[in-house]
């Protein structure tokens, strides 16, 4: 379990306001350390203290410790000596704090923070005083990990750290785009020359053969998540309803919806395209046609269907491509971009291609906490699905779901809770929606809330939120 102790030096800013984005920061940057994490799996916690101080005393501190006369934002004073991410020499004994009830624990070092002076920093560089707080504590952690930029080598590979940390906040472009068309559209050849330009690529390996996700698309700029949909068709037995349902749920969690249609065929709108073209507009979700193998059709032929379609619905962008060889490919992902929501990435960037659907769960839940309650609950709430059922009856795809979401203390279960039991059920219907439009299943959850001090420490959970991989 990490702990982070704190004190407060100033009177101008206030810990309640500070500390969580301390906290979320700390967290994110200690987790994302293999050192940290193994210390975690082996049952010993790991503390931190950081204290926020007037420009004068920073300045003092400052005179004292680096024969520096001047303000600066953040300072970090290691406990040991470590280099990027390790102990120069093995731990002794004797560096471990024995705790009460909860084992051994590691101190790391502190962090003293002048917020004053982050705040005038930020105004210069044009951020906001949440954004600089949160790289100067990700930077100040690193030096703790023994991070430094002594040399250009080591700050080379600190800044590339640094900017792998912070791209979890940063707000860019991102949602999910349902793909849709006909059999023998060329919507795979598309979606293999999309995943083929990702810098980061999730082929979900399901725990059915039913999950949503294709691929996921994430760069610098953006982050696309490329729902699959069965081909369109007039369904002619239950499996091809069941296809056809599938279809029109991936169209329903989707943020974009792209049509593929054939360059070839006649200047009209098709019964199914119009079906699930009338769909998006109905939701107000924006609308993509893409006109495949532009490159075998004269211009005279494509023009016509770009005038049907936009007599008929005025759609958001019209891109004519050659999925085999790619031509149009980039202007498809400007127009994606152009219509996707802003906000921070759905997916970390490093994720895996193994993606099942009692992950996807748990991370919607935990995505829900993190969106209804803000700043209130740390970065550090996990969930641990304990229940994960699926059955075939009557009625189609069911799914049931125990969860646990996990927290630290006391208050912020009561938080997680609400009046009444109020919040926790806004969560649970949330996080239940999502799921029943991602996995296109009745989902049934059952959702609590438990207070576990020291659940890092425990392995079971640690595989079961992500943290530790079995041999």
């Amino acid at each position: 379990m990490i702990q982070l102790h704190h004190a407060n030096r100033q009177r101008d800013y206030k810990l309640s306001d500070i500390g969580p984005l301390v906290r979320e920061a700390a967290d994110h940057a200690l987790y994302a350390s293999p050192f940290i994490r193994e210390l975690l799996a082996e049952g010993i916690g790991i503390d931190l203290d950081w204290t926020l101080v007037g420009p004068r005393t920073m300045r003092g501190i400052n005179r004292e410790q680096r024969e520096v006369d001047r303000e600066t934002d953040i300072l970090s004073f290691p406990a040991r000596e470590m280099k990027e991410g390790h102990p120069l020499s093995p731990l002794e004994p004797w560096e471990f704090l024995a705790g009460e009830e909860e084992g051994d624990r590691l101190f790391l070092g502190d962090l003293i923070m002048a917020p004053s002076v982050i705040e005038k920093q930020a105004e210069e560089y044009g951020h906001s005083f949440e954004e600089e707080i949160r790289f100067l504590v990700t930077h100040g952690v690193l030096h703790l990990l023994g991070y430094d930029h002594e040399t250009e080598e080591d700050e080379m590979v600190m800044n590339a750290l640094q900017k792998s940390l912070m791209a979890a906040y940063r707000e860019l472009p991102r949602g999910f785009v349902a793909l849709a068309g006909r059999p023998n559209v060329g919507k795979s050849t598309l979606l293999n020359e999309l995943s083929d330009r990702t810098l980061a690529i999730t082929s979900a390996k399901p725990q059915t053969t039913r999950h949503a996700i294709r691929s996921v698309l994430t760069t610098e700029d953006y982050q696309i998540a490329f729902l699959d949909t069965p081909g369109l068709h007039q369904p002619k037995n239950a499996l091809g309803k069941a296809m056809m349902k599938a279809a029109t749920s991936a169209i329903g969690q989707a943020d974009v919806l792209v049509v593929m249609i054939d360059a070839s065929w006649n200047a009209f709108v098709g019964q199914l395209e119009e079906r699930i073209i009338r769909q998006a507009k109905e939701e107000k979700k924006p609308v993509i046609l893409v006109i495949n193998k532009s490159d075998a059709a004269p211009k005279e032929k494509i023009l016509p269907l770009i005038k049907v379609y936009d007599d008929a619905f005025k759609l958001d962008a019209y891109v004519p491509i050659s999925a085999l060889d790619g031509d149009g490919i980039d202007r498809l992902l400007e127009e994606i971009v152009r219509l996707l929501p802003v906000g921070r990435p759905l997916f970390d960037a490093s994720d895996e291609t193994d993606q099942t659907e009692r992950m996807m769960a748990s991370e919607l839940i935990r995505r829900e906490v993190l969106l209804q309650t803000g700043n209130e609950i740390p970065y550090g709430v996990t969930v641990l699905i304990e229940r994960f059922e699926e059955e075939e009856s009557d009625r189609g795809r069911e799914i049931e779901i125990d969860a646990l979401i996990i927290t630290e203390r006391e208050a912020h279960k009561q938080i997680l809770i609400g009046k009444g039991g109020g919040k926790v059920k806004s969560i649970g219907m949330a996080a239940r929606e999502a799921m029943t439009q991602l996995f296109d299943a009745r989902c049934h959850l059952s959702l609590f809330v438990k207070v576990k001090p020291n659940w890092q420490n425990r392995m079971q959970d640690l595989y079961e939120a992500g943290y530790a991989q079995k041999d």
